[in-house]
């Protein structure tokens, strides 16, 4: 329970720093007009930062390890909170009509294919091609401690322990009797969950109902609902293996927080505006004010008037944690470090690169010449797969449809990790893990498809693909990882090139 409180404090923590260096970095980019996610900056430089620090103080990775890593987790884990409004934010578009929605799911299905397929193909002969390099490298006698595949090995082992440490550690050490069972325990175990709850009920729902103030019930019901989610997601997936393992996987995925958390704010709204009847449009503007920290801390300083609204709603808030969580994978870059100077890391950087351009540039072209005539339609494709947290700064740059983007992303993932489930996740660990003991394949022609197919299922599956791979301990795992955060970066750098922005905005217009 304290180590709870101390990773929770300290996630807090990180928060509130993160969203300072973010104020001060937003400052800077206005006063110079570059049109850059400052969020973006701010994880380049925790990175850099802990890097230097880290080659100057040996004892700077014991400390991360011992006090920065499980807070980062906890803060990763909920920083998908803030697309549950963006998500909400699609009852804004009008209804489509029968023919756009076919439209957008054949886009959405073919365009999954095409990276899938793409990816694979470049990564698997880019690994091989240079493991070969590797090995006529070793035998004319050159050095190759940058590209040390024992070190890449040694790094994966290192991060699969590293992040089951928290499962395995809650396993073996003894609980009181409290912790374990009952209500106590259970209220010991969630008491986010249940605080939220309580400010909903007895706080937000008084102030909606005598003074008309929204803004606490929605944000209230908003985390009360997500620890909500997570808490029953968690429980499909700590369920013991039956004789039907796929039920509990499809049951998990399915119950994805940000799927069902989102549903149920929509249905807020519509509740909300049925009886108080006012109007979809201005219930919608009562959970996101557009209101920033920036702004805030810095008002604009010019003849410019004030918007009416002067506070944090459910939307903004969610958005820090999101923005703080973004800032937090700078730390995890500093995590996998050695992964990114060894050759997997190279092979993941260039085939992120080559994808992220692809769809930048013909993802939203793809959708046009499929019969996507709305382009805010269109250009949600340019991070169709690109993880939740990267993908919001490249839609805000392109004027896309954030709503459309956060649910593709999402049904994205829940089909990968639903399908690892049924048989896909079966045949990876057959041919990645168990061949190599069965003397079926070499392991030098093991890595190659390791890694190739750790990076298909980080560029595609994203957060929940990943999450699989480690719960099955595959050695692709944090290639997967790195993958996931290559493709988003990389997407956010071409989607900020004025000249390249310009281009596919005007050809889908």
């Amino acid at each position: 329970m304290w180590a709870r409180l101390k990773n929770g404090g300290l996630a807090v923590l990180i928060t509130c720093v993160a969203q300072l260096l973010i104020t001060l970095i937003q400052r800077l980019l206005d006063e110079t007009h570059i049109d850059f996610p400052s969020s973006i900056v701010a994880m380049a430089i925790v990175f850099g930062a802990f890097s230097i620090a880290g080659q100057l103080f040996p004892s700077v990775d014991a400390f991360y390890q011992k006090h920065l890593r499980c807070p980062a987790d906890l803060l990763n884990r909920h920083m998908s909170i803030g697309f549950t409004i963006p998500f909400v934010m699609i009852c804004r578009n009008p209804l489509a009509s029968p023919q756009t929605i076919g439209l957008i799911i054949a886009c959405f299905l073919l365009t999954g294919i095409i990276n899938t397929l793409t990816a694979y193909a470049l990564a698997l002969p880019l690994q091989a091609l240079m493991g070969r390099w590797n090995l006529n490298w070793r035998k004319a006698g050159a050095s190759d401690d940058l590209f040390c595949k024992d070190d890449i090995k040694a790094a994966s082992y290192s991060k699969q322990k590293t992040v089951e440490q928290p499962v395995t550690t809650k396993a073996v050490l003894p609980e009181p009797a409290s912790e374990r069972s009952g209500v106590l325990g259970w209220a010991i175990r969630n008491p986010m969950l249940i605080l939220s709850w309580l400010l909903t009920i007895f706080v937000g729902l008084p102030l909606r109902f005598q003074g008309q103030h929204d803004a606490f019930l929605s944000t209230s019901l908003l985390f009360a609902v997500w620890f909500t989610t997570l808490a029953v997601q968690a429980s499909f997936k700590n369920t013991p293996p039956s004789h039907r393992p796929w039920l509990s996987t499809a049951l998990f995925g399915l119950s994805n927080a940000v799927l069902w958390t989102s549903l149920i704010m929509i249905a807020y709204v519509f509740a909300e505006t049925a009886t108080t009847h006012r109007s979809l449009h201005t219930m919608l503007d009562t959970l996101q004010t557009n209101v920033t920290i920036t702004s805030l801390v810095f008002p604009p300083s010019d003849a410019t008037p004030t918007p009416t609204p002067t506070y944090l709603a459910a939307g903004d808030i969610a958005l820090c944690i999101l923005n703080a969580g973004l800032v937090s994978w700078g730390l995890k870059l500093y995590e996998y470090r050695r992964q990114l100077v060894s050759r997997a890391g190279l092979t993941v950087l260039l085939v992120s690169s080559v994808l992220a351009a692809g769809n930048v540039a013909f993802g939203p072209l793809l959708a046009r010449a499929l019969g996507l005539r709305s382009a805010p339609t269109a250009l949600a494709f340019a991070a169709r797969s690109v993880t939740l947290a990267l993908g919001s700064p490249v839609m805000a740059a392109l004027r896309a449809d954030v709503g459309l983007n956060a649910a593709m992303v999402v049904m994205s993932g829940i089909v990968f990790q639903v399908g690892l489930g049924f048989g896909v996740g079966g045949w990876l660990e057959r041919h990645l893990v168990l061949a190599v003991a069965h003397g079926s394949v070499t392991e030098v022609d093991s890595t190659p498809r390791t890694v190739a197919s750790g990076v298909t299922i980080g560029i595609n599956a994203a957060a929940m693909g990943t999450a699989y791979l480690y719960e099955v301990k595959s050695e692709a795992a944090p290639y997967s990882a790195l993958s996931m955060m290559a493709m988003g970066i990389m997407t956010v750098v071409f989607a900020s090139i004025p000249p390249l922005q310009a281009w596919v905005v005007g050809a889908v217009a």
